[in-house]
């Protein structure tokens, strides 16, 4: 097959969405013709599309070393390092794009969402603001636009931006997906299910899309909504931010119940408000698992859950029944002897909830993380803590107090991540 031939094929197959033959006929084009740069830019979109974003970039930049004058693979490098969390690299091939090629507006929209990512929300919206300049009906830079706007807190205007987006393609997933988060942010979950909805009716395997409705599902719980809403917030403030706050807020717990503590009239005060921090610290270990498990009852969340999201919902629910039921049948039995037994045995359960609700599966040792890693060798010890807690107390003290030390390690090391 004629090298052009091959290459509009593998243009028609990846606008298809059939990412894998696209791929095949690029590999093809490229046995013949190594050094074809567009076939390599081709190429390297179809990875962009896998999710294997290292080989794309390595990709892309092989492109680039065969043409450095097209401004379109500065694009697709600024794209994949932005998927990739390296924004400053980001920032500086879409710079370096626009500067090649100024009348390209998707450039300007892309390089206001790793802006937007950056929580350089009035920058984003300038450079939104820029590409609308050169086509005002750009959909990436509507949809950047509208974003910026809501988290500079102008609403109206963020509205206005979305129905624009709207109206000029109403069957734009990313538009229904942009719009869905924004309503999200802002509390309004039962809008926003509808706009994930529509993605998702457009394009079926938008993971993006799926996260959102899994989300808006679970909003329905208000504790969750609470939650949700407390992270949004803290993501708005920039990492620092999210490293600082939960020391700032522990700290100011103790000092203001200490404080209140000393006094006989306000020491309930005290110890309810290290209750209350408590909880919320609590919540935010366990409320996700416990939502997903809500949604595993839902007509529409029960599909949307992937297998960890659903074994580890069941997991840790699973985890927190039994210490209830080990709790009640311990003081049912009103035998100090097995009391204590009992008492180990169910906050073992209890705790041993939390990793539960985070394990990624199948079950692996080599291929997740650290983090699961550490979840699995906490699981471990809470299952060991249980056991013993009826076979030989004393073994069950010392696992309980390493899943303890352990837990508190890996909390503390994860706010500084």
């Amino acid at each position: 097959m004629d090298n052009a031939v091959l290459l509009e094929r593998a243009k028609l197959l990846l606008s298809q969405g059939r990412t894998n033959d696209a791929i095949n006929a690029v590999k093809t084009l490229l046995q013949q013709e190594p050094e074809n740069d567009t076939a390599l830019s081709i190429y390297a979109r179809c990875l962009f599309d896998k999710k294997d974003f290292t080989k794309g970039i390595e990709i892309v930049l092989n492109a680039i070393r065969i043409d450095p004058e097209n401004s379109y693979y500065f694009y697709l490098l600024g794209f994949g390092y932005y998927r990739t969390d390296k924004n400053f690299a980001a920032i500086d091939n879409l710079s370096k794009a626009i500067s090649m090629s100024p009348r390209r507006a998707e450039y300007y929209g892309m390089l206001s969402l790793v802006y937007i990512d950056d929580k350089k929300f009035e920058t984003g919206l300038q450079k939104a603001n820029e590409g609308l300049a050169v086509d005002a009906e750009n959909i990436t830079c509507l949809n950047a636009r509208s974003t910026a706007l809501n988290k500079l807190k102008r609403t109206d205007d963020a509205i206005e931006t979305m129905q624009n987006a709207l109206s000029k393609d109403p069957e734009n997933e990313f538009t229904h997906i942009t719009i869905g988060w924004n309503l999200l942010e802002k509390g309004k979950h039962k809008e926003a299910i509808k706009h994930f909805r529509e993605a998702l009716r457009i394009d079926p395997d938008n993971e993006n899309a799926r996260t959102g409705l899994k989300q808006s599902l679970k909003s329905k719980i208000p504790p969750y909504k609470w939650m949700l809403q407390y992270s949004f917030w803290m993501n708005n403030k920039g990492k620092t931010a999210r490293r600082v706050f939960p020391i700032a807020l522990l700290i100011g717990v103790r000092i203001v119940a200490g404080a209140l503590s000393s006094n006989d009239t306000t020491e309930m005060i005290g110890l309810a408000i290290i209750g209350l921090y408590l909880l919320f610290v609590i919540t935010s270990w366990i409320i996700n698992p416990i939502a997903n498990f809500f949604l595993l009852f839902h007509r529409d969340g029960k599909y949307a859950l992937t297998v960890t999201e659903k074994y580890s919902a069941i997991g840790s629910v699973s985890s927190i029944l039994l210490g209830l039921l080990l709790l009640g049948v311990g003081f049912l039995m009103r035998n100090d002897k097995l009391l204590n037994e009992f008492m180990v045995a169910s906050i073992s359960c209890f705790a041993m909830s939390v990793p539960l609700g985070q394990l990624k599966y199948p079950l692996s040792w080599k291929n997740y993380s650290t983090s699961n890693k550490v979840c699995m060798v906490l699981a471990s010890l809470g299952i060991c803590t249980l056991i013993f807690a009826f076979i030989y107390l004393p073994i069950a003290m010392v696992t309980g107090i390493l899943f303890f030390a352990l837990f508190v390690l890996r909390n503390w090391i994860s706010v500084f991540r």
